[in-house]
């Protein structure tokens, strides 16, 4: 674990959970920054100083950022929570960067989910196949039901994939929560939790926020276009476990 030295977009500390090793990198942290500050507006690239990385540059790889928006409308309260996957990189061994994306600027607060691994550029060495685990959503109750679900278990991260096919109706706008067998239990983390359709922000899809601790997953509220056909919510995350 460690903390940024400073970024040039007024976010302050951020700190990271990380696994290392000489061809890639796994980097966990949640921080916000403000767009309407100065240094936000300033910048053209938003990036992150650093203790020295063991790697030097990366490829590229995905995160995810969000807004919360509730609005009211007749009476009805919505939740027009939305956001998008942005590009991130590690620029060189001290410098982590991120896509300054102008749709997000619709807000004020911008909430960044870094899960990712970054795979150093120009490396070369030997690949290690590390077999999927069966994993699975269990409740006393099924209301919950997933497809395409991928988990990779190293001895120090988890990687993590799966689809929302349906819920049943009644638990469809309940909070959720699940068993899930066979991840880990060693981490923490809030993640986002992308899916449904945004009619207020039609460049984004609905993005809300789930959080996993041993085992557990569990997701307070959705966007209230969830439900919509085509816009099938998903979780993807890399995460750091608790193994030191």
């Amino acid at each position: 674990m460690f903390n940024s030295i400073s970024n040039n977009f007024g976010a302050g500390t951020i700190q990271f959970k990380d696994y290392q090793e000489e061809n890639y990198v796994v980097l966990n942290a949640k921080f916000t920054y403000d767009t309407t500050s100065h240094e936000y507006q300033a910048a053209d690239v938003l990036e992150i100083k650093v203790p020295d990385l063991m790697i030097d540059r990366s490829t590229e790889t995905g995160v995810l950022a969000r807004f919360i928006d509730r609005q009211t409308y007749y009476g009805s309260n919505l939740n027009y929570d939305s956001g998008t996957v942005i590009r991130s990189w590690i620029k060189d061994k001290n410098t982590i960067c991120l896509e300054k994306f102008a749709p997000l600027e619709c807000m004020d607060e911008i909430i960044v989910y870094i899960q990712a691994m970054y795979v150093g550029k120009h490396k070369s060495t030997n690949a290690t196949k590390i077999s999927k685990t069966y994993a699975t959503f269990v409740q006393p109750t099924k209301y919950l039901y997933t497809s395409d679900v991928i988990c990779v278990i190293h001895e120090h991260w988890v990687f993590f994939h799966c689809t929302f096919s349906s819920v049943s109706y009644a638990y469809r706008n309940q909070p959720w929560e699940a068993e899930i067998q066979g991840l880990p239990t060693d981490f923490a983390l809030d993640i986002p939790f992308p899916g449904g359709s945004c009619q207020e922000h039609p460049n984004m899809d609905g993005l809300s926020e789930a959080h996993i601790e041993n085992g557990i997953f569990t997701n307070e509220e959705r966007s209230s276009g969830w439900g919509s056909t085509g816009y099938t919510p998903f979780l993807f995350f890399f995460a750091v476990r608790d193994t030191e």
